[in-house]
């Protein structure tokens, strides 16, 4: 069925907006909403030095069981809680005033890597130090550094010796998170955010925001796309980089970086009851509660927390959460939006005299509380969008008003009488918390009901016929939408084309099992390919088809009747591979010839004398490349692949074989090996030794390769005896 001729309002075509309230605006997305008031949102550097509710601060960090970790800077002690007691206690040996291990001063930053390690910035001693989980393990300290800068580059140097610390000391504030594993270090006595890897080494620092030293940078924070965010001391607004250390942005209010980051395991509900769970609010795992009391504190939560610094979290229904000492506190809304904008369109030309308008379809979310009236007028004749501004309100007609959306597609009839033209006008409303939001408007014209495949005496009153010819047209519409999936329906048979949940279905048609740990488009090219895979089920070429569709390499499959060396007299010699046959080739249990325990089989069918040729058939191995760590996942996937695309009768072995050389475990030449220059020097911390690498000269080493026994003598390498 051909699609009814229709206007499209969106981003791509155009809104087309003759008139726009300053009250609206098109979002990044494209999409029309009210805009956020200029007075509100939360700042996203405040007086305590948070990030506006959307990061966790200095201070508090979760594990990845959900466990809760605070800093106590009143007492230099870290604060965990318990989900069996229910309430916070003090890790033991970790913590109270000092210069010794294990013992902090004005503590500042704390972090949870993701290998499990507990790290504290121990600020007042110019360290980190940083402690197993499981028994709190001092694993090791960083620590005192200085800062060294000359020629635009920056190095970090260990400090000897105890006692007063010189200029250039790093201070090290707070700790976030890396992409790789490793973690970010503010150093506000620097200007700078020091990068380490995950097994502690420093692998640089940032020091400029697009050109711009950093000033006094504090507090850190990263989203959920690792992209690290940096509150700098008495400079407006946050600083953003991405995972690799390169400036994006400048951001300054909340509402900018909303969605970006993930809630943490603390919930407040509004009667004042303190929720912590063990994994996380959104895991749906349990839930410890404390009812606030009179005095303040909450019940079970044991020594209240004495840091005077304010932490802020984020609780599972995005709600900002504010933890001053023991007090826990919901924050008010992060942003406020206008309550109502208008949007009207430009003149929309059907070019059709006395056009019957059909519909007005909506691609909206309309949060509840918020509304939108889609209203129309017609006419014959252009105008002006002065004389459509100074119409009234009666002459526009009313659609519907769409109260609650949660996306999807909503639609209203035209009820304007008849004309060339149409304006459209969507009103806005809201409570000023939220704002609708729509994504695409599509008026279609021109109405053609059943109404003109009925007798004309049910046309002859000119009202009875608009109410018919607008009430046939509901189910007209229903209709069309069902003509639609029928006449798109072979969409759904084209592996290329249906949507996932129908690739099971459609691979049923082909008596194909698909595997659900394949991505979806390898199970789309299974499909599209089974005709020729049926075509070579039981063959080495149709094992590789499948095999090739799956790990994108071309496999080696070795039948182990190749590996037959039988003497033929007059064509081989012995020793030069041939083996003659005899009872040691399958090594049956027979007195006298092969009983000696450890060195015989027990098999039981078959007739001995046809051991040499039942010895090596129906058997062989498919040898896959590999690049990178090999899963059990994908193993089990392909040994499940060769398990259904083997004869029945044989049998059949998975080898996984990697990109390396190595005698007497791997060497196939042509499969895993490919003879090629020699390789470069290694670089530390890039490649292992061993593995396809070897030392290279000392940067300092600028002469040719000497011959030096003792010191330097690679034959083939460094060295060459003439």
């Amino acid at each position: 069925m051909a699609p009814r001729p229709h206007w499209l309002l969106d981003h791509r075509a155009g809104w087309r907006d003759a008139e726009l309230s300053p009250t609206l605006e098109v979002d990044d997305c494209g999409r029309l909403s009210l805009r956020h008031r200029p007075d509100s949102g939360r700042p996203l550097v405040d007086a305590a030095g948070s990030f506006g509710g959307f990061a966790r601060p200095t201070g508090l960090t979760v594990d990845r069981d959900g466990r809760v970790y605070v800093l106590d800077r009143g007492t230099h002690q870290v604060a965990r809680y318990d989900t069996c007691s229910c309430r916070f206690e003090i890790l033991p040996c970790l913590g109270g005033p000092g210069s010794e291990p294990r013992q902090l001063r004005d503590p500042r930053g704390l972090l949870i890597t993701c290998d499990g390690d507990l790290i504290v910035a121990d600020t007042g001693n110019h360290r980190l130090q940083v402690f197993a989980l499981k028994g709190l393990t001092l694993r090791r300290i960083q620590g005192p550094y200085r800062v060294r800068r000359g020629q635009g580059e920056v190095r970090l140097e260990p400090i000897s010796g105890s006692g007063e610390f010189p200029d250039g000391t790093w201070e090290p504030w707070d700790l976030a998170p890396a992409g790789d594993g490793g973690f970010w270090v503010s150093d506000p006595a620097n200007g700078l955010i020091h990068r380490f890897d995950r097994r502690g080494g420093w692998r640089g620092a940032l020091g400029d925001t697009g050109g711009e030293p950093l000033v006094l940078p504090t507090h850190l924070a990263v989203d959920g796309e690792a992209r690290l965010y940096v509150v700098e001391e008495g400079r407006e607004g946050v600083a953003v980089f991405d995972r690799n250390g390169r400036f994006l942005e400048r951001v300054l209010r909340s509402f900018e970086v909303e969605g970006r980051f993930f809630p943490t395991g603390l919930a407040i509900a509004p009667d004042g009851t303190l929720y912590l769970s063990c994994k996380g609010m959104a895991c749906g795992e349990s839930v410890y509660r404390y009812r606030r009391q009179r005095s303040g504190g909450y019940c079970g939560c044991g020594s209240p927390l004495q840091g005077s610094g304010r932490i802020v979290a984020f609780d599972a229904d995005g709600n900002p959460l504010a933890v001053d000492g023991s007090e826990v506190l919901l924050l008010s809304p992060s942003a406020a939006f206008e309550t109502d904008g208008r949007f009207v369109s430009e003149p929309l030309d059907s070019r059709i005299y006395r056009c019957p308008w059909h519909r007005v379809a909506v691609e909206a979310e309309v949060p509840a509380g918020t509304r939108v009236t889609v209203e129309t007028f017609t006419s014959e004749s252009p105008k002006s969008s002065a004389e459509i501004a100074a119409l009234p309100d009666a002459r526009w007609a009313l659609g519907a008003e769409l109260t609650r959306a949660e996306g999807g597609e909503w639609d209203c009839l035209v009820k304007s009488v008849r004309g060339r033209y149409l304006w459209l006008r969507l009103s806005f409303a809201g409570d000023g918390t939220a704002t609708p939001e729509v994504d695409r408007v599509r008026v279609e014209y021109p109405r053609a009901s059943s109404l003109r495949n009925l007798p004309a005496v049910y046309q002859e009153d000119v009202e009875s016929r608009d109410f018919l010819d607008r009430f046939l047209s509901i189910f007209d519409t229903l209709a069309e939408a069902i003509g639609d999936e029928i006449g798109t329906i072979a969409r759904i048979f084209d592996p290329r084309a249906t949507p996932e949940g129908f690739l099971p279905w459609l691979a049923s048609w082909l008596g194909l099992s698909l595997d659900r740990n394949w991505p979806e488009e390898k199970r789309r090219h299974l499909i599209s390919e089974a005709h020729r895979l049926y075509a070579l089920r039981g063959t080495p070429e149709g094992l590789r088809l499948h095999v090739r569709l799956y790990t994108g390499f071309e496999p080696r499959i070795l039948e182990h009747f190749a590996l037959r060396r039988w003497f033929h007299v007059g064509s081989a010699r012995l020793g030069d591979c041939a083996e003659l046959w005899g009872d040691d080739l399958v090594r049956r249990l027979q007195l006298d010839v092969s009983s000696r325990i450890g060195a015989f089989q027990l098999i039981d069918s078959g007739d001995p004398t046809s051991d040499p040729i039942r010895h090596q058939a129906h058997r062989f191995t498919v040898f896959v490349p590999w690049r990178g760590d090999v899963g059990d996942e994908q193993r089990r996937t392909l040994e499940r692949i060769v398990e259904m695309a083997k004869p029945a009768h044989t049998e059949g072995a998975v080898v996984m074989v990697e990109p390396l050389l190595r005698l007497g475990v791997q060497s196939r030449v042509g499969v895993d090996t490919v003879v090629g220059r020699y390789p470069e020097g290694v670089v530390a911390g890039d490649t292992e030794l061993g593995r396809g690498s070897v030392l290279g000269p000392s940067e300092d080493q600028s002469t040719a390769p000497t011959f030096t026994v003792g010191v330097r003598s690679r034959i083939g390498s460094s060295s060459l005896i003439d």
